[in-house]
């Protein structure tokens, strides 16, 4: 009876002690993602910190040179200053909320509050950062409490000529990061520290708990009575750098913002809902790892009923099952932080790799490189060949790549066709090669299953310490630097560069309004006449579109439309050209009015569209245009990107009796095979080659060419950017009778053209 009593007393207790040591890691790991998750809390917290003090830096550098500000301060007349409007823009158009200035001339006193109408007093006994200005004329930033809040705070030396003649002071409130960490789910509460209570004369005096002052309008609730219900004291020391601080409903993470002396200032208390974290690859290890356990433990109490007596053998036996577990423990591990398809390093133990990296990086003074990459129209392969295909090239790519780096090299799928690579203690020249190597490498034929694939990549580029110190703000930044690789044209790299992230917030400003612009109808049509030199008869005009934002003002074409190309919004532009100039100059029609012929700018976006010849259908029976005199102008550049397929929409178009001409000739470097193919009307000679006429003899070649072109090949031709007699006259001579630009007239708005078309045809 003792025989069969031990085996299972001993089963028992293995079963105990690896229910135990599961659950002990489970814990372990559950805790180890608190604890990241409290981490990530702060480290978001003090890049939005970074980022607010150094926009306000540059704000104030970009203020100190404004030439009407010295001028007042020179003059000593503040009535022309009024920066609130540029506050309200901020407030509309960024994350710069509750931005104020302050402009104080050379003697300290207050030249300009844009938050008072108080002026003229002395500053210099009341703050001596103005007294060391004063003394010492530099940059000055810190973080200060006044009797409102505590605030960011910049002051820059104002200078004319090499002399000091005042400074300028910008402030701004924490009110955009708590709303940037609460729309990361990241609910934040910030607290003033009790020091400061009765410095803060101007505040909600209902808003102190415990003699600490709640910064937050709207705090959350939830996370405001896991405060009440314990002192404040207790919260902000609950967590250390190994332990994490959780309440009933979330993690919890206190940042303490520290004044010049070291001193707490104010305290952010951050919590992340318990909800809202996925702990299933956590769960899913644990079930794995008991049920592996169980089985083997099955196994293990037959063995031992088996070969009780053979003591060497369950030893051995023992082992074996350790190191199964040992082994599918590894593999678990392997695969939460690897990807499934290519092998390669997963985001998550990437991000975890290059924190570690910055670390070591940080101690040894050295430095390393984050490349981003994207392979260029991937989504095009899906499309035409399937997910399965797409699968197949992905692999390929990541073999590349991996044959590209060295072996300390860490290569990552971050996401579909996204990849990143850490490149450690690599010197200019080694990166460039290894990236190179890469662009060429990937660059070369994929073979798949009879299918042969060309395909690039764009690769952005960002350095450590120079591009960031964190790794959000690296991976931001490279990321930021291949978007700009393929704005240049992909198959290309680019190194992160300041100005392309002033140049993504324009552009983000900008494609904003656009779609306002289209939703508003803010966008209107203007016409430049074409003309018959040898008659002086108007035989039609070019649509030219114009914005006037209400909260940009005019914004140049050159600006908006590749933002427009980029977004796919050109599509509903060149739609709602169509529409608007065929109904205008129909209306003229039905005023008598002989409307000649109607140009218009189609963009390559447009041509690649399935609807487009469905959309023009529709609009010329909506508006009921004749087809005869529309003619449709599509730059050598975009015909030439994709001959074969533009011959095929232009014969399209040209079945509904519409006419096509090549705008801008010349620029392109198109075939003459291909012109020759191509079913097109009219040729238009480029303004670059009109501008200097008759004196270059460059142009005067190239634009002899064309017209010869023209003519041999028996189709129409016309010049633009015509300003002079001198150009109008050689072109007439050379055979070129038919002209647009600023000699007859600059581009019209709908009534003055309709006023020209009066005047002419009588």
């Amino acid at each position: 009876m003792s025989r069969l009593l031990f085996p299972i007393f001993l089963l028992l207790l293995i079963a105990s002690i690896g229910y135990i040591l599961i659950t002990s890691k489970n814990e372990a790991l559950i805790d180890e993602r608190y604890l990241e998750i409290s981490k990530n809390m702060k480290t978001h917290l003090e890049s939005l910190i970074k980022e607010k003090q150094d926009a306000i830096l540059q704000m104030s550098l970009a203020m100190s040179q404004d030439q009407k500000i010295k001028n007042a301060l020179l003059s000593k007349d503040s009535l022309n200053i009024n920066l609130k409007e540029f506050s309200l823009k901020l407030k509309n158009n960024t994350n710069l909320k509750n931005i104020w200035f302050q402009i104080v001339d050379a003697e300290g006193k207050s030249f300009y509050r844009s938050f008072s109408n108080k002026t003229g007093d002395s500053l210099v006994k009341a703050r001596s950062d103005i007294d060391k200005m004063i003394k010492d004329p530099q940059i000055i930033t810190s973080i200060s409490a006044g009797k409102f809040a505590i605030s960011f705070k910049t002051m820059v030396p104002i200078y004319e000529n090499d002399i000091f003649i005042g400074m300028f002071e910008t402030l701004g409130m924490f009110d955009s990061i708590i709303q940037k960490m609460q729309e990361n789910n990241e609910h934040t509460i910030m607290l003033i520290d009790k020091s400061y209570k009765d410095q803060l004369v101007y505040v909600d005096k209902t808003k102190f708990i415990q003699n600490y002052f709640i910064v937050n309008d709207k705090a959350d609730e939830k996370l405001l009575d896991y405060i009440k219900a314990y002192s404040i004291e207790a919260v902000i020391n609950c967590e250390d750098n190994s332990t994490v601080c959780l309440s009933p409903h979330s993690v919890v993470s206190v940042y303490k913002l520290n004044d010049e002396h070291g001193k707490p200032m104010a305290y952010f208390i951050m919590s992340y809902n318990l909800d809202e974290i996925n702990l299933n690859d956590i769960f899913q290890v644990r079930n794995i790892l008991f049920l592996v356990f169980g089985g083997l433990l099955f196994v293990g109490y037959i063995l031992f009923l088996y070969f009780q007596s053979k003591k060497n053998l369950i030893k051995n036996l023992n082992f074996k099952l350790e190191d199964l577990v040992k082994s599918k423990t590894k593999e678990l591990t392997y695969l939460a932080h690897h990807d499934a398809l290519t092998g390669l390093t997963n985001r998550f133990l990437f991000l975890e790799i290059v924190k570690n990296t910055i670390e070591s990086a940080k101690r040894h003074n050295s430095k390393f490189s984050i490349l981003f990459l994207d392979l260029d129209r991937f989504k095009d392969i899906n499309d035409t060949y399937g997910h399965y295909m797409g699968d197949l090239l992905l692999k390929s790519v990541a073999k590349r790549l991996k044959s590209c780096v060295r072996a300390e090299d860490i290569v990552c799928r971050l996401a579909g066709d996204e990849f990143a690579i850490l490149l450690k203690n690599v010197d200019d020249d080694g990166l460039l090669a290894i990236v190179e190597k890469i662009i060429h490498s990937i660059g070369q034929s994929i073979e798949l299953q009879n299918n042969v694939f060309n395909i690039t990549i764009s690769i952005g580029i960002s350095c450590f310490p120079r591009d960031g110190s964190d790794v959000d703000i690296l991976m931001s930044n490279a990321d930021t630097a291949m978007y700009k690789a393929k704005e240049i044209g992909r198959d290309t790299y680019q190194f992160y560069d300041k100005k392309m992230s002033e140049s993504a917030l324009n552009r983000v400003i900008l494609e904003k309004n656009l779609k306002i612009a289209l939703q508003e109808n803010q966008f209107e049509a203007f016409y430049q006449p074409q003309i018959d030199t040898t008659t002086g008869e108007i035989i039609g005009a070019e649509a030219l579109i114009r914005w006037n934002s209400p909260k940009l003002g005019f914004v140049s074409p050159a600006d908006f439309i590749p933002v427009a190309e980029q977004t796919k919004l050109i599509i509903k532009i060149d739609l709602w050209m169509m529409r608007e100039t065929m109904n205008q100059l129909m209306n003229f029609q039905k005023c008598g009015i002989d409307i000649k012929k109607l140009s218009l700018n189609v963009s390559a976006k447009q041509l690649e569209s399935k609807e487009m010849i469905a959309d023009l259908k529709n609009i010329l029976k909506e508006t009921g245009f004749d087809a005869s005199r529309l003619d449709l102008e599509i730059t050598e550049r975009e015909m030439m990107k994709n001959p074969e397929a533009t011959i095929v929409i232009i014969n399209e178009i040209k079945k509904l009796g519409i006419s096509i001409s090549i705008d801008d000739f010349g620029t392109g470097h198109s075939s003459l095979a291909y012109i020759k193919r191509l079913p097109i009307d009219k040729l238009k000679i480029d303004k670059s080659f009109v501008d200097e006429l008759p004196h270059d003899k460059e142009d005067v070649a190239i634009v002899r060419s064309v017209i010869s072109i023209a003519k041999n090949l028996q189709i129409d031709i016309i010049a633009e950017g015509v300003e002079t007699h001198e150009q109008r006259d050689f072109l007439l001579l050379e055979g070129c009778p038919k002209i647009q630009g600023y000699f007859y007239s600059k581009p019209l708005n709908a009534n003055d053209y309709k006023e020209f078309l009066l005047k002419h045809n009588i």
